[in-house]
């Protein structure tokens, strides 16, 4: 059952429920009744099948044959598991409900049929009916186009306009997560890396400004557009200060001491972007996007010691 469906579901089971007369309301046979499809909703969303396939397929690398031709109508996705950029796509693809089969393309040697689909050689990039887009920040949007009855970003031109001008403020995390793993990767002095880590708690300061307490995501009382675009990066953010960094640079652990795995970036001084944070990990289609974290934090180990291992945990 996809995503879309679960609501109507629910609704049709309350429509019954409360038409019945207000005397007969809150009956003990009415409420063990709507006991029962709260547990019937929980328990089918829990459950729900993700319409990502191949997820964890192995990298294709230089020298590996290009995948079969699509059938109409099929949709294709090229990502790499551990990219928030790709990440953009795939939670997208998932809260739409799209059957989309994923082909992971290794980035340090990369197959050289895919230059033809994008001459940049990035994820991610989306295929359908002959029609191939790249860019992380266009692929959501075309998306939203080819498949508008699932529309994400909002229609209105100024809601639209103020949704991608958040995702601009709120992107300074890139750079704040890019720091940080530059620093590791090129071996600098602790210095160095906690200078990085000084300029990320900055971009944490800046996206706490931009958060509120009267809605838990960027774009409202729902998930939207904004909140799918940047997730990925504070994602990485979170699997290398609690994870990979401490683990590489144990000297460090003063600096660090602040982030924790179950509580970040941390209530203390970031009140409302750790509930926006809780609040994404729970939604099924950032669980179907997602690498846990134990394998997020080894891969950041690998990749910053210059051989990343694309298929850590396959």
């Amino acid at each position: 059952m996809l995503a879309s469906s679960v609501p109507r579901l629910l609704t049709r089971n309350l429509d019954k429920y409360f038409s019945a007369p207000p005397i007969r309301l809150f009956t003990p046979r009415n409420l063990r009744s709507l006991a029962s499809i709260f547990r019937t909703f929980l328990t089918t969303t829990a459950a729900m099948p993700s319409s990502l396939v191949g997820k964890n397929s192995h990298h294709l690398k230089s020298g590996d044959p290009e995948p079969a031709p699509l059938v109409p109508g099929a949709a294709r996705i090229y990502s790499m598991k551990f990219c928030p950029f790709a990440q953009r796509a795939l939670i997208y693809l998932a809260k739409k409900g799209i059957r989309t089969e994923i082909i992971n393309i290794n980035l340090a040697s990369k197959p050289e049929w895919y230059f033809a689909k994008n001459p940049k050689g990035t994820v991610p990039t989306f295929e359908r009916d002959g029609q191939v887009v790249f860019e992380s920040l266009i692929v959501p949007e075309f998306l939203d186009g080819i498949y508008p009855d699932t529309s994400i970003i909002s229609a209105d031109p100024y809601t639209r306009a103020k949704q991608r001008i958040l995702v601009e403020q709120l992107s300074v995390v890139v750079g704040g997560y890019v720091g940080i793993f530059l620093a590791l990767k090129d071996n600098k002095s602790d210095d160095d890396i906690k200078e990085a880590v000084g300029k990320c708690k900055e971009a944490l300061d800046e996206c706490e400004k931009l958060a509120t307490y009267n809605a838990p995501f960027f774009a409202g009382l729902e998930p939207g557009f904004p909140d799918y675009m940047v997730f990925g990066f504070f994602d990485r953010v979170w699997a290398m200060v609690t994870g990979t960094l401490p683990e590489s640079r144990p000297t460090l652990a003063d600096d660090l001491k602040q982030f924790t795995v179950s509580d970040f970036p941390g209530c203390g001084k970031w009140p409302r972007l750790t509930r926006w944070f809780q609040a994404m990990e729970q939604l099924e289609e950032v669980k179907a996007s997602r690498q846990p974290f134990e394998i997020q934090k080894e891969f950041l180990k690998t990749y910053a010691g210059g051989n990343p291992e694309y298929d850590i945990g396959a």
